[in-house]
């Protein structure tokens, strides 16, 4: 279970990270002049980052109490 939540946590940070960078580029490689466009880009970046750091940070609490809960009772066996 440790494993998966680990992996889970893992693939949704690096998408998390990923995703506002290909956005950025994308927007930014736009034709035409508009004022606004760096700032919508950021707002639409910050909220893809947003989105999947949303379902990060619970998978790497999760992660992170069942690994200890595993470290807690195999060393509780060894005694």
């Amino acid at each position: 279970m440790a494993l998966l939540l680990g992996i889970a946590a893992g693939v949704f940070w690096l998408v998390a990270l990923t995703v506002p960078i290909c956005v950025l580029l994308i927007i930014g490689n736009l034709p035409g002049d508009d004022p606004a466009r760096t700032e919508r880009s950021f707002v639409i970046a910050f909220g893809a980052f947003l989105n999947f750091a949303l379902l990060a940070a619970p998978a790497t609490i999760g992660f992170l109490v069942v690994r200890r809960a595993g470290a807690r009772s195999g060393s509780a066996g060894a005694r």
